[in-house]
């Protein structure tokens, strides 16, 4: 439709070798890479932008050495859940005892499950048209980005952050965790720190800080201060 504001090209036709599923993580040393991106108009009015909350659980903090073990997303339009991701990762690695218990993932529930070469391609394809979203956004999106450019995909996705956006809208909060912002808006945890439970509880703090605070934000470019 040419009078849609939502203009993006998703996958460009590059081809590259094909990958041995066996090796961690894929091959970085690809001749030709895929470039995987997204643009929203500037005038993008966000009561209609798809946009994807998501939640990922890793090994540790560090975006280089550590893993994804767990994808949780909802794609949400205006309100209305779209769609829903969820998956545990095997990370093809030591999952250290520390991070289990901030999840409750154990080694155990990861046998058996996809590598991200495997789930990376279906998470793109469920965020194919949407702006991304998640609570301290940069955490999330250099796991992302990390995990795409070992598999050969440079990635270039719109995103912000609630913890930013929380940051500029309630000054007076002491703390924008989390777990704070649930207690503020009155929300509950189906599963603290399992991906869907996080985003679900993210989905709402979004939707209440829109229709509230920041009721003046109409449109993708209003959204720039809290981009990713």
């Amino acid at each position: 439709m040419s009078n849609f504001l939502l203009q993006y090209s998703m996958f460009h036709d590059v081809f590259f070798p094909a990958q041995d599923s066996k090796a961690e993580g894929g091959s970085q040393d690809l001749s030709l890479r895929r470039s995987v991106t997204f643009f929203p108009n500037p005038k993008l009015d966000l009561a209609k932008a798809n946009l994807a909350v998501f939640d990922l659980e890793t090994t540790g903090l560090d975006s280089d050495s550590d893993r994804i073990v767990e994808i949780g997303a909802l794609k949400i339009c205006n309100g209305k859940v779209l769609g829903e991701f969820e998956t545990l990762v095997d990370p093809q690695r030591d999952f250290p005892i520390e991070a289990q218990k901030v999840s409750g993932i154990t080694p155990d529930m990861l046998v058996g499950k996809p590598n991200i070469a495997e789930v990376l391609p279906d998470f793109l394809k469920f965020i194919d048209g949407c702006i991304l979203v998640a609570h301290n956004a940069s955490f999330d999106m250099s796991f992302i980005r990390n995990n795409a450019n070992r598999l050969g995909i440079d990635l270039q996705w719109p995103s912000f952050c609630t913890l930013k956006l929380a940051r500029e809208l309630l000054p007076d909060l002491e703390r924008k965790t989390l777990d704070v912002l649930a207690e503020h808006y009155g929300l509950s945890f189906e599963a603290r720190h399992r991906s869907i439970g996080d985003v679900k509880v993210t989905v709402g703090v979004l939707e209440q800080l829109m229709q509230n605070e920041g009721s003046y934000l109409s449109s993708w470019k209003d959204m720039e201060p809290f981009w990713v």
